[in-house]
């Protein structure tokens, strides 16, 4: 078992004076100190509080005051009240006060009281005593964890039980004399963020269709071989966040100099390279990742997937996803414990990178790619004797678009084909393929096949029917043919 070592963070906060006042209110002087949520839990923390008594005592007079805090307990031991000596007019007099006596402190749970007997004031010129600062300096307080934030509530009672619960709404508290403020709260450090991008695969490459990129990102060197999967960075947020010490903290503090970063996706034969930062990555035997070892105090770079659009590989449609495995530095925590391992997911932050394209797929936090292309798919086409058989493709968009046929036949069944290149569907027609014994030719088997039209336009303008009809009854049959990447009509 491992067991935790409480922190000590020491960071003496000195609150502004309060404005002068006879009858002036209780006032917590502790400006809120902002901690780095990353420090490990549980620690001890180190603050010195004070406030104004907020009432004025008369000659002789007994009263018990309180400090309570919420999301922390004091440690006995550190509650130590001292008084110091304050007029009207909040000039600072005698330290301690003499006039002022602090008696046994009580320490229950979260609360410690204590009692405050006055001398006799009715002879001072200034007899006030509502500015006077109580203070526990070096007051240490537990906290559990970083998801807390502690606030301390002050006030003055006139008997022990209520003094000892030190709650605000309580009758007996003396009026004027209550205050409650924050006085700690934790920060996240750092933000990791990744701009995702989404890279077309087109189908106008050639030789080979969906073999490259169109349109590459702007700053993408190698043309349409290249196309940019996200941006990502890991960056200090909330640079006056205090570490255990107290001092301001670092990245350097929390993060080591290493740590690996993994993009999860297609990484088969078509990606010959895949880089990071100008780096290539390491792509897992499984060619579903590939993994760099990086800097995480300075890491912010493009990353870039590489394909070269002249091999027979076509760049299949995929979403992509990132994650940072790192071990923090003794005394952090990053979600798993102490010094302990954990796997870090970045946030989507599409402001980063104003020139990429917004991915369609919400869980392709490392970017997406796609093919323009329709494919749409007759799964059984068939050219009997005495039948005819037709192919529709259906343009309603307002760009001509081209496409051509794909033959798949069945095992054993050779096919002879023809035109299967060169179509073209202009913008708001139809081009019909008459007779499909143009494109299946010749069967050393059945005379049947599955046809696949890849057109280079977007599913919502491009539609395709196949149809099949007897030459002597002229009897027919319709199917509306498939996209076979969305399984729609």
């Amino acid at each position: 078992m491992k067991f935790f070592n409480k922190k000590v963070l020491a960071f003496a906060v000195v609150g502004a004076l309060a404005s002068g006042s006879a009858l002036a209110g209780a006032q917590i002087n502790t400006a809120n100190t902002v901690y780095a949520k990353e420090i490990a839990m549980p620690a001890t923390l180190t603050v010195n509080v004070n406030w104004n008594l907020g009432y004025n005592f008369n000659d002789s007079e007994l009263r018990y005051a309180c400090v309570k805090l919420t999301g922390a307990t004091p440690v006995a031991s550190t509650v130590t009240p001292t008084v110091d000596e304050y007029n009207s007019a909040n000039v600072a007099g005698a330290s301690p006060a003499t006039d002022m006596t602090v008696g046994a402190v009580n320490v229950n749970g979260n609360v410690a009281f204590f009692t405050l007997t006055s001398g006799i004031l009715s002879g001072k010129a200034d007899p006030t005593t509502s500015n006077y600062k109580i203070n526990l300096n070096a007051l240490q307080f537990n906290v559990p964890n970083q998801n807390t934030t502690v606030t301390a509530t002050v006030g003055l009672y006139d008997n022990p039980a209520a003094a000892g619960s030190c709650d605000p709404a309580s009758s007996q508290l003396i009026p004027g004399s209550g205050d409650t403020k924050q006085i700690i709260s934790f920060k996240p450090s750092y933000a990791f963020t990744i701009d995702p991008n989404k890279a077309t695969a087109s189908v106008d490459n050639m030789p080979t269709s969906f073999a490259g990129f169109k349109n590459p990102v702007a700053g993408v060197s190698g043309g349409p071989d290249d196309a940019r999967l996200a941006y990502a960075e890991l960056v200090q947020i909330n640079p006056t966040n205090r570490k255990a010490d107290g001092t301001l903290i670092t990245l350097a503090d929390i993060f080591p100099t290493t740590a690996a970063l993994a993009v999860e996706g297609d990484f088969s034969d078509w990606a010959t390279d895949a880089q990071f930062d100008g780096v290539s990555g390491t792509v897992a035997a499984t060619e579903d990742s590939a993994e760099w070892t990086v800097d995480p105090t300075a890491l912010g770079a493009d990353f870039f997937v590489y394909a070269d659009s002249t091999s027979e590989n076509e760049i299949p449609a995929g979403s992509y996803t990132a994650s940072l495995t790192v071990t923090p530095n003794a005394g952090y925590d990053l979600g798993a414990g102490d010094e302990e391992e954990v796997v870090l997911v970045p946030s989507v932050d599409e402001s980063l990178n104003a020139t990429d394209n917004s991915v369609d797929d919400n869980s392709a936090i490392a970017g997406q790619i796609v093919q323009d292309g329709v494919r749409l798919q007759a799964p059984l086409t068939q050219v009997p004797s005495g039948w005819i058989s037709r192919m529709v493709i259906t343009n309603t968009g307002n760009k001509d678009r081209t496409f051509f046929l794909t033959v798949y036949g069945e095992n054993g069944n050779t096919i002879t084909q023809g035109n299967l290149t060169g179509y073209t569907v202009k913008a708001k027609s139809t081009k019909v393929i008459d007779d499909l014994n143009t494109v299946l030719q010749g069967f050393t088997g059945a005379p049947r096949a599955a046809i696949v039209a890849t057109v280079a336009g977007p599913e919502k303008e491009i539609k395709g029917l196949y149809q099949i009809v007897n030459t002597t009854s002229m009897s027919l049959s319709n199917y509306v043919m498939v996209n076979q990447d969305t399984g729609s009509h």
